[in-house]
């Protein structure tokens, strides 16, 4: 069954309690082969290389003059601030240590280096995990951008008319991913009320905000400031798109209510990548994203374990366990928005109200009710 240019997973091939059996039973193998075990020398060494090269190429970039040195120091600064935003979510997920208390501040640490709250990040995570490609999913929506015709109709105004163009800007886009990640995050505090840890978070948040955005003003000349700028935040937001775009964009959009078990929800709404060691370090272990679904609290470099597991179970009930190539997984999303943009360009677009245009530009920078 297709529908917009990409191959419907079959939904209900098994009840809620055949899946509920189905996932007991493959989480008694993968807790029998030791896959949940904590992996502390692992991380000693992934948090080292993460955290080592980011204050490594933070120094290059403040000791180095000549734009052509700059360009491998800025790249290799994302680089390693992704490789942080991997181990931020490793903690969020209690994947590193045993102790809620030791990822916490591991997690929080690594937030302030990358200019977010870990608190909010995580909170908003876990609501992805628990409904992911559901309506109350905060992942689901993404300015100017859809992949499933029913969304059509929650475009309005100026994302309603380009969204015929969404093939053309869906790399463009990703460059905004730092700024809306890191400036969005100002709504965590806007959104709800203040409360006493707000008195070390939002410090600690503010900055890491100055660092990233305003210190290079102040301490270097107007090129080089410019010049590091975006080069840093527009690779970076490259990066991160890269990352956790492939996981559910094109997948199956579940109903909010949909009678479906945890197993064959966490398998039609995700996406792994495929392919060696090299992308698990280039993904950050995103591209076990199925995987990584139905046992959050894996380290990382175990993952891949879980698939031949996972696929046993998916080829006796009849689920399909998608597993594409890094670039298969992005033919497949171009796929998939020009079929919807082809759908767009046939159905009116309702008038941009100025009230509109205000939400769809705090929206494209992340300020809103949904972070």
């Amino acid at each position: 069954m297709v529908r917009n240019g990409y191959p419907l997973q079959v939904l209900n091939a098994l009840s809620v309690a055949e899946g509920t059996r189905a996932y007991t039973r493959l989480r008694a193998d993968v807790i029998r082969s030791g896959i949940l075990d904590r992996s502390y020398v692992y991380y000693i060494f992934t948090i080292a290389f993460a955290f080592g090269g980011f204050f490594a190429s933070a120094a290059a970039i403040v000791l180095l003059d000549s734009l052509l040195l700059l360009i491998p120091a800025c790249l290799a600064f994302s680089f390693f601030s992704v490789q942080i935003a991997g181990v931020n979510h490793d903690a969020g997920h209690r994947a590193i240590f045993k102790s809620t208390h030791l990822n916490n501040l591991m997690g929080v640490f690594s937030s302030f280096c990358l200019g977010i709250v870990f608190e909010n990040w995580r909170v908003r995570h876990n609501e992805h995990h628990a409904r992911p490609n559901q309506p109350s999913d905060p992942d689901l929506y993404v300015p100017f951008l859809v992949t499933d015709a029913n969304q059509l109709a929650s475009k309005k105004g100026l994302e309603a008319k380009l969204l015929r163009f969404q093939a053309l800007y869906y790399y463009p886009l990703g460059s905004l991913v730092s700024f809306s990640n890191r400036l969005g995050t100002i709504s965590y505090f806007r959104m709800r009320p203040l409360n006493r840890d707000d008195l070390w978070r939002f410090p600690l948040y503010a900055t890491g905000i100055f660092f990233l955005f305003v210190a290079p003003f102040l301490f270097f000349d107007p090129i080089k400031a410019l010049f590091v700028f975006f080069l840093v935040h527009v690779t970076t937001g490259l990066y991160l798109a890269s990352c956790f775009a492939p996981n559910h964009k094109g997948m199956t959009i579940l109903e909010e209510d949909a009678r479906i078990s945890f197993l064959e929800q966490q398998v039609v709404t995700g996406r792994s990548v495929t392919g060696g060691r090299l992308t698990e370090v280039m993904l950050v272990g995103l591209n076990h994203q199925t995987e990584h679904h139905l046992f959050p609290q894996t380290p990382r470099h175990k993952l891949r374990h879980i698939a031949p597991l996972l696929q046993q179970v998916c080829d006796e009930k009849g689920i399909h366990f998608e597993r594409a190539t890094f670039i298969e997984t992005n033919r497949d999303i171009l796929s998939v928005l020009r079929s919807v943009a082809r759908e767009s360009a046939a159905t009116p677009s309702r008038p941009l109200t100025a009230d509109a245009a205000v939400e769809e530009a705090q929206a494209l920078i992340g300020v809103s009710h949904r972070d």
